[in-house]
């Protein structure tokens, strides 16, 4: 079984002085190392954009970019399905672009979303019943 993993999720798992960063690190670990992780194309870029941003080596951003585009992660391209499951769901859920596209990739493969954004849980729960958010290792 796939999951869809959110970027907020990876880099708070890589990041010990992130307040959630044991519940992050389980959650990554929920799945073993062989089944890789979907993830939508612009995943790479809001990873190392984060990491950028709170001063990270570029010997650090190097090797997480080289994780990224490895086994343990399936990027699934933003196309016009993608995007216009995404639209629909942002208006619905009234959650923000990112996140939306998050779910939509998660709608599309059935697969769960793995996230530690209780708002993103909250909303999509109550307006799509049907999608599985993991937001604790099980």
């Amino acid at each position: 079984m796939n999951a869809v993993l959110d970027a907020s999720v990876f880099v708070a798992a890589l990041s010990p002085t992130e307040r959630h960063h044991a519940q992050a690190r389980r959650l990554f670990e929920r799945l073993p190392e062989s089944t890789p992780y979907l993830v939508p194309t612009l995943f790479r870029v809001e990873v190392i954009a984060a990491l950028s941003r709170r001063g990270e080596s570029v010997e650090l951003l190097d090797l997480v970019d080289a994780m990224m585009v490895g086994p343990r992660f399936h990027a699934v391209p933003l196309d016009s399905a993608v995007l216009d499951v995404a639209l629909k769901v942002s208006r619905a859920a009234r959650i923000r672009a990112y996140d939306a596209v998050y779910v939509a990739v998660a709608m599309q493969a059935e697969a769960p979303l793995c996230t530690l954004d209780r708002e993103v849980r909250i909303r999509v729960e109550a307006t799509f019943p049907g999608v599985v958010i993991w937001t604790e290792p099980e």
